[in-house]
């Protein structure tokens, strides 16, 4: 399955800066990016090479994301405290 969706430039610089590998899964607030050891990637996740660091794609949410932006980022940060509100 070849991705049809953009990777917003803020997302792919954050995931380079990290220097960790991120997968993009659901959650009960939307989709959401989380760093592995959050959650670990499936065998059906599509890889998607930003840097050297992968983006582990679900499968599920790739049929339905038109863009992988700021917003999944936020969740995970809002929710482990690292994102001031």
């Amino acid at each position: 399955m070849i991705p049809s969706f953009a990777i917003d430039e803020k997302v792919r610089a954050y995931i380079r800066k990290s220097g960790q590998d991120f997968r993009l899964c659901t959650s009960p607030d939307g989709p959401v990016l989380l760093p592995l050891g959050t959650t670990d990637p499936k065998p059906s996740d599509l890889k998607i090479l930003i840097g050297s660091n992968i983006l582990y794609v679900s499968k599920l949410q790739a049929k339905y994301i038109k863009k992988v932006d700021w917003t999944m980022v936020e969740r995970f940060l809002s929710s482990s405290g690292e994102l001031s509100t």
